[in-house]
């Protein structure tokens, strides 16, 4: 494995990265609606908590109880993981209530509005430093479209290259971030920032005539280590593990 890369355990990280992950990437998964990014981010944490590693992550699309919900649903204990101080959950959903609200659940540790990008990023790199994540850990981000509501992608496009440079660059922690390109806006962002972060992984969901259904992940481009150059398989087993599926798709 390369140095300074992390390895990704499971069947299908396996498959996908098998010299791990460079820990100073930002990598981007993209896809329509349905083609499972948020399985793939949640596997994703899932895999770095088992190894040790803290965990930032920043909710845009759901409030953290439903974050927690979906975690909850593919056997992690995030109670277990904030009571180790290795999951810690920004929230950027609330400011929506309007009402007064406490906190949504004991993994929040700051709360931001994507209506000011700037002040995000600032609150992201101070949670950073408070909690000494210097080349080590990953900051997920689920997702980028809540940002396109209220800014051009060439602007959203500056916003990544500083995150990209004072996240994964200055700190070396990686950084996942979600895309949905259902709309033209999100696929100008992915076409701005395609050269200028270190991976770009596609999902699709696809179905065979016999009716399986399974999912779909091309790694697009990623740097500093090997992967498949083709689409890869895989479905969820019914111990929610990610399993490559061994068969070409006509």
């Amino acid at each position: 494995m390369p140095e300074n890369s992390v390895k990704l355990s499971g069947e299908l990280f396996e498959y996908l990265f098998p010299e791990g992950v460079p820990r100073n990437s930002f990598i981007i998964i993209a896809g329509e609606g349905g083609s499972g990014k948020s399985i793939l981010l949640v596997n994703i944490t899932k895999s770095l908590l088992r190894s040790g590693e803290p965990i930032i992550y920043l909710a845009l699309d759901d409030d953290p109880k439903t974050v927690v919900q979906m975690f909850s649903a593919f056997n992690v204990n995030v109670v277990d993981y904030v009571k180790k101080e290795q999951f810690f959950i920004i929230d950027g959903y609330s400011y929506r209530i309007k009402s007064e609200h406490r906190k949504m659940h004991i993994s929040v540790i700051a709360e931001v509005e994507p209506l000011n990008i700037q002040l995000t990023l600032s609150t992201i790199t101070s949670v950073l430093n408070e909690n000494r994540f210097a080349s080590r850990g990953a900051l997920i981000i689920d997702s980028l479209n809540e940002f396109l509501s209220n800014y051009k992608p060439e602007e959203l496009a500056e916003y990544i290259k500083d995150l990209r440079a004072n996240v994964s660059k200055a700190r070396e922690v990686m950084v996942f971030a979600s895309l949905h390109t259902s709309t033209q806006k999100a696929k100008d962002l992915l076409n701005y920032v395609e050269h200028c972060v270190d991976g770009i992984l596609i999902l699709k969901r696809g179905n065979l005539e016999a009716g399986q259904n399974f999912l779909m992940v091309l790694v697009k481009r990623i740097k500093g280590v090997r992967s498949p150059q083709e689409w890869v398989y895989y479905t969820i087993d019914e111990s929610k593990e990610l399993r490559v599926l061994r068969f070409k798709v006509p």
